[in-house]
């Protein structure tokens, strides 16, 4: 089984995106006329948090080739 080293900084950054992504979709209000509380931005952001990350993901694994 092949294995990739990182440090742990860029696993916090990850994971720590990820848990922003999750507090936004969390957080969404409809009747707020905050437009950072709305579903289409809950949405926008959490597919660009998940983009952001299976990038990071990849460009590690491809390094640990």
């Amino acid at each position: 089984m092949k294995t990739v080293t990182i440090p742990i900084t860029t696993l916090e950054t990850l994971i720590e995106s990820l848990q922003d992504a999750v507090n936004i979709c969390y957080n969404v209000d409809s009747t707020d006329g905050n437009c950072e509380r709305t579903y289409p931005y809950a949405t926008g952001y959490s597919r660009a948090a998940m983009e952001t990350t299976i990038s990071n993901l990849k460009e590690l694994k491809d390094r640990g080739n």
